[in-house]
C-alpha cells in the first residue's frame, strides 16, 4: 500500500500542476482578448457599417452586388464584410475590413449556368439588394449581418439577416413588390 501512495503523490501533484497551468492560460487569454461573445456584437461594434462597406466594395469593383455577409474573425471585434459582385458574367469576391475599411479583392469565378439564371432573375427584380436591405431594416431596425438574392420556392427574393437584442431575424423580401414575405428569429449565437 505504501508504494501505491508514494506513486500517487507525484501523479496527483503533476495533474494538479497541469490543471493549474491550463486554467491560468485560459484566464489570461480571456482577460486579454477583446472578444465579443457573438457575431452580432462584433458587427454592431464595427467602425464601418454594412452600407459603407457596400459603397467601398462597389468603388473598388464596379458591378451588381449580389450578396454581402459579415464574417467575424476569431470571435474578436475584427471582422470583414464579404461582398460578391457580378461584372461581365464573373463573380468577384471583395472583402472590406469592418474596422479599417481596407478593401481586398479576392477570387474571381466565371458564373456557371445556374448562377447566370439566378443573376438574370435578379436583374429582372424591381428592387436592388440595397433597397431590400433598407426595406428589411424599416421592418426591424438593427444590425444587418447578411443579405443575398435567392430563388425561394420558385419566387425571386432577398434574404436579409438582421441582429437585434441578441436575436437574429431572417427577413425575406419579395424582389418584385418589396413586401415582407416572412420573418423568423433565432438566438444570435446559434448556427442557422
Amino acid at each position: 500500500m505504501k508504494k501505491l501512495s508514494t506513486l500517487s503523490k507525484p501523479l496527483v501533484m503533476a495533474l494538479s500542476m497541469a490543471s493549474i497551468s491550463v486554467a491560468t492560460v485560459a484566464v489570461s487569454q480571456a482577460a486579454t482578448s477583446k472578444a465579443p461573445s457573438s457575431e452580432l456584437q462584433a458587427a454592431s461594434q464595427s467602425k464601418i457599417d454594412l452600407e459603407q462597406a457596400l459603397l467601398l466594395a462597389n468603388k473598388a469593383v464596379k458591378g451588381d452586388i449580389v450578396s454581402v455577409e459579415y464574417d467575424q474573425e476569431d470571435r474578436t471585434v475584427n471582422g470583414n464584410y464579404e461582398i460578391k459582385i457580378i461584372t461581365n458574367n464573373n463573380e468577384q469576391e471583395v472583402k472590406v475590413h469592418a474596422n479599417t475599411g481596407k478593401v481586398t479583392k479576392e477570387e474571381v469565378e466565371r458564373l456557371v449556368k445556374e448562377d447566370l439564371a439566378e443573376y438574370k432573375a435578379m436583374k429582372q427584380a424591381k428592387l436592388t439588394l440595397t433597397q431590400a436591405i433598407s426595406k428589411a431594416n424599416q421592418t426591424l431596425k438593427g444590425t444587418v449581418l447578411e443579405a443575398e438574392f435567392e430563388t425561394d420556392f420558385g419566387k425571386p427574393v432577398y434574404k436579409v439577416e438582421i441582429g437585434k437584442d441578441n436575436q437574429v431575424y431572417k427577413i425575406v423580401v419579395d424582389s418584385t413588390t418589396g413586401n415582407i414575405i416572412r420573418s423568423q428569429a433565432r438566438a444570435a449565437d446559434s448556427d442557422d
